[in-house]
């Protein structure tokens, strides 16, 4: 055999071996800057939570923030009974509010992608004797441990005609995820 082809068959291992090494010292260093940045964010606190331009986060409680509201005195949902849902998407929209659109419900479209829609109408069955409209004057929706915390607040209004209409509110969202919606009362003006 010629010399410079046993030369480099004697080689070929030992930089096999070290191109080997350096691969595992890589993956070592990988390993290593990943569990570094898993651990800093994991005990450190994000910058948007302590601001209050941003959905924020204290323990397992979220703040969404309300992009806007509207309140109906003649609600477009269906039925007399109360009702609280969440609607998450145009088709769902479409199913549950067929005759009217996102714009005339809400004063605006939704961005469905990054907003969600909550929609509140109490009771109609057992009538009170005076009517009343309903109002959701938060800026963030607090959501807690699954559930959501709706602040509304009933205004009493003098409109005999106002007592035979069903009242409603609606407010756009930040999309989170929750498992139940409870509505709260708001504070006081």
């Amino acid at each position: 055999m010629f010399p410079e082809i046993m030369t480099a068959h004697l080689f070929a291992p030992a930089r096999l071996q070290a191109r080997r090494r350096r691969a595992r010292r890589l993956r070592l260093l990988r390993t290593i800057l990943v569990l570094g940045a898993l651990a800093t964010t994991a005990f450190a606190r994000p910058a948007w939570a302590a601001t209050d331009s941003g959905p924020g986060r204290a323990g397992n409680t979220t703040l969404l923030r309300v992009h806007a509201t509207r309140s109906h005195m003649h609600c477009p949902l269906p039925g007399r009974k109360q009702r609280l849902i969440g609607i998450d998407s145009p088709a769902e929209w479409t199913d549950t509010l067929e005759q009217q659109g996102e714009v005339a419900a809400l004063g605006r479209k939704v961005r469905w992608s990054r907003e969600r829609v909550i929609v509140f109408a109490p009771d109609m069955q057992d009538r009170q004797a005076e009517a009343v409209r309903l109002e959701s004057p938060a800026q963030m929706i607090r959501v807690s441990d699954g559930v959501l915390y709706w602040p509304v607040r009933q205004r009493a209004i003098d409109d005999p005609a106002a007592r035979q209409m069903r009242p409603c509110v609606m407010a756009i969202i930040d999309r989170a995820f929750w498992q139940r919606i409870r509505v709260v009362p708001a504070r006081p003006l």
